[in-house]
């Protein structure tokens, strides 16, 4: 019989459940809890009937005990010499297993307890003072053993399985600080740094507010200790299979201290800003003699386990510099990217800073880009988490949703096979958040895009395409000052990183900051080096909200066409450039292109009107006029509303 938590039901607690009042109930549970020699008939008449006077209170019992033998049978409950007791050889209690009682490590620990009686009230102060001693007794022996459990989980691995545990300590004793320090020691297993100090925090919260009282303060150095651990951790490099990239130290082929001093320093700012990017980890090397061979370069890339070399030379010619830059696959001596730039500045640390802005906005693409081409060749039990994320992401950048749900295929078994690589949540999400860009996603699918975001910036905070993309899952759950709150976030962090760039572009135009959106994607216009056409995407929208539908024309084009969404507004470009036949070509492209996006949906698929083909996009834009702008363009082009 089960006393602690919800009743299972086997024959004879289908019985117990069937006991018409709580008084009957109260004195089985006082009968089952009874030491080995049973409960006197005086302390259950006394108890539960203190306000009768004691032959009532006799009286009482006798019908009570009537009503429970005829309900679940004569043989359970035994008397003699004045004591209750039930058959132990009939009913086994789950109270009574709790002095040796383990979880396994298959059990489910999210169920296991309970309040002891939960549910039972009966109005007699014996009795409840009898119910409070003893739930607070079992309390703590259920807590010592999901606490094990947590421990044991811990010290396994297997964090998830340790924060269920927390979670039920808490949800039995919200004040229990032993609960409280193994949800802080998961959280912190899991990588989830901002959530130590969350719930650290609300637990401060709850002691003042409810007892007024303090966090002990072991609690408190406990979180001191995880949150330092994990400062810790996140200076080394985030995982073996994250790319290593070997930076050497430019040649200058000057003698002039300036020129030597701008070689050191262009690499120096390369290095540091590669080194804000989680997708890659970065090593340099102090010294690059002139004499060093291209194979001792490789040698050292070697040492260091890199799977990249970038190394190059700065020649002068008067004012001009002209740097010479190769990015190099260690493992094939292959040049995987070369470039020569020429510049010219008065203004050494100007030219410094343009020519590292170039770099660094061109080797992480240059590196994921090589990274899926080999992976592409693997067979598919092969790929590594890192490798299935770089595929994922190259599929997630077509911007269309039969290339974001064959994304989210490989992105939730590269978040199965490493739970800690935050990019394969962040894009995960953005699977999510771009299949709602085709049709409203529903309750459950918002909730994942959020959940895997707020799960990437948990894991790393740093990075600023992750911060970005919070902005579009907050987007995605219609909370527009939140999304722009963290668009702005972002773009506080954003520096080299043009790619974020664009997308907090696009962000604020969706939330109808055109002017701030045309400076942001303007200034990365100038400084691109190479980007995947969602550029150019972004950029026509932006355009034809400016009016200039000739650049649209030109921009919107082949392969930055992508999806349903270019097609819309490239059609309404041609209709106001007065190109009719080209709009109505265009448009019927549009229907077919929503057709097959509300196919893949699953949604019915109708694209001959404004709104059945352009409906769902009302939720993408805060401001209404900017959808009906999009709309406008389709009215022109032929779509009847």
């Amino acid at each position: 019989m089960r006393l602690l938590g919800p009743p299972l039901i086997t024959d004879i607690e289908c019985h117990v459940l069937r006991l018409p009042t709580q008084k009957s109930l109260a004195l089985l549970a006082m009968i089952a809890d009874a030491a080995k020699g049973g409960l006197r008939r005086e302390q259950a008449a006394a108890t539960l009937w203190s306000r009768s006077p004691e032959a009532q209170a006799r009286t009482n019992l006798r019908q009570a005990l009537s009503v429970i033998r005829t309900i679940i049978g004569e043989e359970v409950i035994l008397s003699s010499g004045g004591m209750l007791a039930l058959d132990r050889n009939l009913v086994a209690l789950d109270i009574n297993a709790l002095s040796y009682a383990t979880i396994e490590p298959g059990e489910s620990v999210s169920t296991f307890g309970g309040a002891f009686l939960d549910g039972i009230s009966v109005n007699e102060p014996p009795f409840e003072e009898w119910l409070v001693a003893k739930r607070a007794s079992y309390a703590r022996a259920v807590r010592d053993i999901l606490f094990d459990a947590g421990s044991a989980a811990l010290n396994t691995g297997n964090a998830h399985r340790a924060l269920l545990a927390a979670e039920r300590i808490l949800a039995l004793d919200q004040f229990e600080e032993a609960g409280m320090a193994l949800c802080l020691k998961a959280h912190a297993a899991r990588g989830e740094r901002s959530r130590v100090q969350i719930r650290f925090e609300e637990f401060e919260r709850l002691l003042r507010n409810e007892l007024g009282i303090d966090i002990g303060p072991d609690l408190v150095a406990l979180k001191a200790k995880l949150l330092r651990t994990a400062d810790a951790k996140a200076t080394m490099p985030i995982a073996a299979s994250v790319p290593t990239v070997l930076v050497l130290p430019f040649k200058p082929l000057s003698d002039m201290p300036d020129h030597q001093y701008f070689s050191e320093g262009l690499a120096e700012d390369v290095i540091t800003q590669l080194s804000k990017f989680s997708t890659l980890t970065v090593v340099s090397r102090k010294s690059n003699s002139d004499a060093d061979t291209h194979q001792e370069n490789l040698a050292k890339a070697v040492e260091t386990g890199s799977d990249y070399l970038l190394t190059g030379s700065v020649r002068w010619l008067g004012e001009r510099l002209r740097l010479s830059v190769e990015l190099i696959e260690v493992a094939s001596g292959a040049v995987k990217w070369a470039e020569r730039l020429d510049r010219q500045s008065l203004d050494l640390f100007d030219l410094q800073d343009e020519v590292s802005r170039y770099l660094v906005g061109a080797i992480p693409y240059r590196i994921e880009n090589d990274v899926a081409e080999n992976a592409t060749n693997k067979p598919a039990d092969e790929l590594q988490a890192y490798e299935l994320m770089i595929l994922g992401k190259r599929l997630r950048d077509t911007i269309s949703l039969e290339g974001n749900l064959e994304a989210r295929a490989l992105l939730e078994q590269a978040v199965k096979k490493d739970q800690g690589l935050a990019r394969s949540h962040m894009y995960l999400s953005d699977s999510y958040v771009v299949q709602h860009w085709f049709g409203p996603l529903d309750a459950s699918g918002k909730e994942r895009a959020l959940y895997h975001a707020r799960r990437a910036v948990a894991l790393d905070p740093r990075d600023v395409h992750i911060q970005d993309h919070l902005g579009f899952a907050l987007l995605v759950m219609g909370h527009w000052d939140a999304a722009e709150a963290q668009i702005r976030n972002a773009l506080s962090m954003a520096e080299n990183e043009i790619e974020s760039l664009s997308w907090c572009g696009y962000a604020l135009l969706m939330l109808g900051k055109h002017d701030e959106a045309a400076d942001i994607i303007e200034a990365v216009a100038k400084r691109r080096t190479t980007l995947p056409p969602t550029f150019e995407w972004i950029l026509g929208q932006l355009l034809s909200f400016q009016g200039r539908d000739a650049e649209v024309v030109q921009t919107l084009n082949g392969a930055s066409l992508l999806n349903s969404t270019g097609l819309a507004f490239r059609a309404g470009s041609q209709a106001r450039l007065g190109m009719l036949e080209e709009a109505r070509f265009t448009l019927a492209e549009f229907k077919e292109a929503r057709l097959r996006d509300q196919r893949l949906a699953g949604t019915k698929a109708k694209a001959n009107t404004i709104e059945s083909a352009l409906g769902g996009f009302r939720v993408l834009w805060r401001r209404q006029e900017d959808w009906e702008h999009i709309a406008q363009g389709l009215r022109l082009s032929g779509m009847p509303e």
